[in-house]
């Protein structure tokens, strides 16, 4: 279960899913996935409350 302040983050090209913060959703939305780099959308981040 994600804890408040947190959303879940899946590649839409490898496929990796995890829980990221606030800071890390800013940084992945800059840089890109971590795993593979493919370039990161507002659509590939959820927030918890909201799904």
């Amino acid at each position: 279960m994600t804890s408040p302040g947190t959303h879940t983050f899946v590649c839409p090209e490898c496929r990796r899913s995890i829980e990221v913060d606030d800071a890390m959703r800013a940084t992945l939305l800059d840089v890109g996935c971590v795993v593979c780099g493919e370039p990161v959308t507002e659509s590939d981040i959820t927030d918890p409350q909201t799904a």
